[in-house]
């Protein structure tokens, strides 16, 4: 539309500027209103266009976050799921670290339990494909809540690695453990896993298991996070509810 009206008013000014019956004064008056109208329609166009552009990058964000509470939300929960395993692994290495070497404990089915869950393992897989493509897309500049846009890449390029990090670091202890036991073990009796657990250097790689409260303490750092994001994109969007799971 602006590209006709351009064209339009163009064809009045060269046939104003070719016309013999109107005087000079007139032809200037007359091209300069057809100038401005030109220069208006144009503005007017670029103004409409960059509204809508606008409008449209709004709600790729608002598609974008809207999304991002739900991954947030579950992310929350599966900490607290997580925090639950450690705890549990925690008593696990505690009662092992507990053993008295000079004497087999009396519940051995405890014991093998004990010692079967010595070797599991529970690491925080968040839901951040969301995040990667939006952030790769080069999108995140939309978002124009500065500080909100702050807190989600702190959470994501600062806590996130912080928590992957002291998970590495647990994974790599519980590697030496394995290595000690597969070294010594072969699908070992209850009194060679007892000898196992109770050695000196069994002892020293049962304490490093023990889950440092750093860890803990980073786990509940993503989820506070994480909370106070939830907060801020619900109450930048009220309308946003949760989808009632079908029972």
């Amino acid at each position: 539309m602006a590209d006709q009206e351009v064209i339009k008013h163009g064809k009045n000014i060269i046939r104003m500027a070719g016309s013999k019956e109107h005087t000079l004064g007139h032809k200037l008056r007359e091209i300069a209103i057809e100038f401005f109208t030109i220069v208006f329609a144009v503005t007017l166009s670029i103004w409409l266009h960059g509204l809508s552009e606008h409008r449209h990058q709004q709600e790729e964000v608002k598609a974008f976050l809207t999304g991002l509470r739900t991954d947030l939300k579950n992310d929350i929960a599966s900490i607290e799921e997580i925090k639950g395993s450690y705890q549990g692994f925690n008593r696990n290495f505690s009662y092992l670290l507990a053993l008295d070497p000079k004497r087999m404990p009396e519940d051995q089915k405890q014991f093998e339990k004990v010692v079967l869950e010595s070797d599991a393992n529970h690491y925080f897989r968040p839901a951040n494909s969301r995040y990667e493509g939006f952030r790769s897309s080069g999108k995140m500049a939309y978002i124009e809540d500065q500080q909100l846009l702050d807190h989600i890449f702190e959470l994501y390029q600062i806590a996130l690695p912080m928590i992957r990090s002291s998970e590495g670091g647990w994974s790599s202890r519980q590697d030496k453990l394995r290595a000690y036991q597969d070294q010594v073990l072969e699908g070992g009796t209850p009194a060679e896993h007892f000898k196992l657990f109770t050695s000196p250097k069994g002892k020293r790689l049962v304490q490093a298991m023990i889950a440092h409260p750093t860890l803990f303490n980073r786990y509940d750092g993503y989820t506070k996070q994480a909370a106070e994001i939830v907060k801020a994109i619900e109450k930048a969007y009220p309308d946003v509810t949760d989808t009632p799971k079908k029972g």
